[in-house]
């Protein structure tokens, strides 16, 4: 059983940075195995303990104020594993919609579901770009005593494209309710009515729950904030606390296989088996989901905000998938598109700026169309039907997002680049090339109903 992530981020415009999402795998040589009982290379979940949570810190002493903090939300992370050994972690949030849902949505809640936030690319194949589902997985829940090995809080799921009642009545007491590839974050509800490994019945004040901030009195997460991730470094140690502080609040990545995301930036220590992970204030409140993690330097680690502008937190995105999913399909986030598969970095020569491109992914939509690694981007046109809605050079980073980030699903793209070429008697030419590629609209585990 083996989950193998290797999804590297690499640039942010002016600064090339190694970032890999925290998998199982992430700061792991592909060719190191290690083992750990009947997983390979495991990652832990990490929620919060359903408390309520003062607004303020009981103590002026930042170390009693951690501790207190900590001893909040230690019971709320979950361990997650996947049918071929990957691992990662989730947070129990306390998670709602009313009875008419978002876009006029209906939804049934239930005193028995429980709901989990976690990072997409946990719970997706490998090199399916965030289409499919991983198949079954398993959830741990720590116990009173803090302990992973109770098999009274092991779950079962299934993440695939049948309907959750189906897998329901095949005995899996974890489904997904979507999963959103652009922000990386995906929602499974956890159903207490359905048994445990051991056989038995877990009652809902057993679990935690994290809670969000309340930004209604006026509270914000501050550059050099102290806060704290609960994980699983190296996929065996759950429960683990790492402290740090915020570095930057929103820091725009390229992420290999998803693209630009807009991340905050922390120096806490993240390593293989915190995707999904909890980030938590010294209030104990959530205001962070890890999932990256820089391999060519120390302390550069991101998390997925609560918020953002472009509304891809983690907080919007999970309310969305729970407000639009049915019975019968999942939820999802409107308007968005598969991946092209590719990232781009910015360059200069003589003075002037150019758009290359620094990575593209196997099996993508970009590498089936044609698209090299190094090519130089020197114009894109976008058609809408047979209507031509933008044609545009490309000179920097900004020129080349103002395009793709407006994009809808269908649009056909005709980039033209210049490949440089070299023959067998090594000498090089320029040549300039088109490539046409399609945005494909993106709904993950779609069931077709």
């Amino acid at each position: 059983m083996k989950k193998r992530f290797s999804l590297i981020l690499t640039s942010v415009v002016s600064l090339i940075l190694a970032l890999v999402f925290i998998s199982g795998c992430s700061f792991i040589d592909n060719s190191s195995k290690t083992n750990y009982g009947d997983y390979t290379d495991t990652d832990s979940i990490i929620s919060a303990q359903s408390v309520k949570f003062n607004t303020t810190a009981k103590t002026s002493n930042i170390e009693d104020a951690f501790i207190e903090a900590v001893e909040k939300v230690d019971r709320s992370s979950v361990q997650i594993l996947t049918v071929n050994g990957g691992a990662g972690s989730g947070v129990i949030v306390d998670i709602s919609v009313d009875s008419t849902g978002i876009n006029g949505v209906s939804w049934k809640q239930d005193d028995n579901i429980v709901y989990i936030i976690t990072c997409h690319h946990m719970v997706s194949k490998e090199n399916t770009f965030g289409t499919e589902g991983i198949g079954e997985i398993e959830i741990t829940l720590p116990d009173e005593n803090y302990a992973y090995d109770n098999s009274d809080y092991v779950f079962s799921g299934y993440i695939g494209n049948g309907t959750p009642s189906e897998y329901k009545q095949q005995g899996y007491a974890v489904t997904l309710v979507g999963g959103d590839f652009e922000s990386d974050i995906a929602l499974l509800k956890l159903d207490l009515s359905v048994a445990a490994k051991s056989g038995k019945k877990l009652s809902k004040d057993k679990i935690g729950k994290a809670q969000l901030p309340d930004f209604s009195t006026g509270y914000k997460v501050k550059k050099g904030e102290t806060v704290f991730s609960i994980g699983n470094p190296t996929g065996a140690m759950p429960g683990s606390v790492a402290r740090g502080v915020v570095s930057y609040l929103a820091r725009e990545t390229s992420v290999s296989e998803v693209g630009n995301m807009t991340l905050m930036q922390i120096d806490v220590s993240t390593n293989p088996g915190s995707s999904g992970g909890g980030l938590y204030n010294l209030y104990g409140e959530l205001i962070g989901i890890t999932n990256a993690g820089n391999t060519s330097y120390t302390n550069i680690n991101f998390a997925i905000p609560c918020y953002l502008e472009n509304g891809n937190g983690f907080a919007e995105i999970a309310a969305q998938l729970l407000g639009t999913a049915t019975e019968n399909n999942y939820g999802y986030v409107s308007g968005r598109k598969i991946k092209f598969g590719f990232t781009v970095s910015e360059g200069t020569d003589n003075g002037s700026s150019y758009v290359y491109v620094s990575s593209v992914s196997s099996g993508s939509i970009s590498a089936k169309s044609g698209l090299k690694q190094k090519d130089t981007v020197l114009s894109v046109e976008v058609k809408r039907g047979d209507e031509t809605v933008v044609s545009k050079k490309i000179a920097t980073i900004s020129d080349f997002s103002a395009v793709f980030d407006k994009l809808a699903a269908g649009d056909s793209v005709k980039l033209s680049v210049e490949r440089r070429t070299e023959s067998y008697w090594g000498r090089v030419s320029m040549q300039t090339v088109t490539v046409d590629m399609v945005a494909e609209g993106f709904l993950f585990c779609n069931t077709g109903k």
